[in-house]
């Protein structure tokens, strides 16, 4: 695991030009992801305040506890087309995220939370904070909680 000189993702930062490569802030583990926050005892995703960028070794570690999705949250490049989320013209993960949490409960507004990310984010770029309001919430790998319940 590497930690790159330290971007913060203040909100003061200016946000990528509409054509630039965006990053998903739900992208599969992989070596070479950045790791974006971590699941706490709430059940909402907490971010990192710095960059961290994982390796294998680090995956590999982190998978002894189980799913590693379930337990974290990571940041790729958006695939757009490649991806099964990619509705043709943006992604339908934040859409249906702030869909279904809007309707549950009110998003806090405010001031945004740290993100590394935020400058090029899709979900931001998308649908702006909002998406930062929603993020907290969503969990890339959700199977132990489904079938919990």
């Amino acid at each position: 695991m590497t930690r790159p000189g330290g971007a913060t993702g203040s909100a003061a930062r200016s946000p990528a030009p509409e054509d630039a490569p965006r990053s998903c802030p739900s992208a599969p583990a992989a070596p070479g992801v950045r790791l974006l926050g971590l699941l706490g005892p709430d059940g909402r995703v907490h971010n990192l305040k710095s960059v961290v960028t994982v390796d294998a070794g680090f995956l590999e570690a982190a998978a002894e506890a189980g799913p590693v999705e379930a337990r974290m949250r990571f940041a790729g490049r958006c695939q757009t087309s490649g991806c099964a989320q990619w509705t043709g013209s943006r992604c339908g993960v934040i859409d249906k995220a702030l869909a279904h949490i809007e309707a549950a409960l009110p998003l806090e507004a405010g001031a945004l939370p740290p993100c590394t990310i935020r400058q090029d984010c899709r979900w931001f770029a998308q649908t702006g904070a909002r998406a930062c309001g929603a993020c907290s919430y969503i969990v890339t790998d959700r199977r132990a909680q489904v079938a919990a319940e």
